[in-house]
C-alpha cells in the first residue's frame, strides 16, 4: 500500500486494467457475442446479478429480455483484439458496476479510461 494518491482518470494500459477487473467479469450483449455500449462508455460487472439489475434500469432504452450478461475471465476478455474493437466502436471508458440514479436517470460508478492503442 502507498500513500500516494491514485490518479483514477489516467488512461490505462491493458495490462493495468486487466489487474483492477474482477477476475470474472461480466459484460452485455444483445446479440450473443458483440459488447453493448453506449458511446464513450462500455459497461462491467463483477457479478451477474449486478448485470441483470442494471438491465432493469435500463429498461427505458431497451426492450426487457434485449440484453443478457456473458461471464468471462478478465484476461480472456480483455486482450489486444477487444482492446482494437473498443478503440474502433469509439469506447474510451468502461464503467465498472455501474449503476443508475433512480432520481435523474444518470449512471454513476467506478470508470476505468482506455489507453489509445499505438
Amino acid at each position: 500500500m502507498t500513500d500516494e494518491p491514485r490518479d483514477e482518470s489516467r488512461p490505462r494500459p491493458l495490462h493495468e486494467l486487466v489487474a483492477l477487473l474482477p477476475a470474472r467479469i461480466w459484460y452485455l450483449t444483445s446479440n450473443g457475442s458483440d459488447m453493448w455500449c453506449r458511446r464513450p462508455y462500455g459497461f462491467f460487472f463483477s457479478t451477474s446479478a449486478a448485470a441483470d439489475a442494471f438491465v432493469r434500469d435500463v429498461g427505458a432504452v431497451s426492450e426487457p429480455g434485449q440484453l443478457t450478461a456473458i461471464g468471462m475471465d478478465a484476461g480472456d476478455l480483455m486482450t489486444d483484439q477487444v482492446m482494437e474493437m473498443l478503440q474502433a466502436s469509439a469506447v474510451t471508458r468502461i464503467f465498472v458496476d455501474p449503476a443508475i440514479d433512480p432520481a435523474s436517470g444518470d449512471v454513476h460508478g467506478q470508470i476505468l479510461r482506455l489507453q489509445e492503442l499505438n
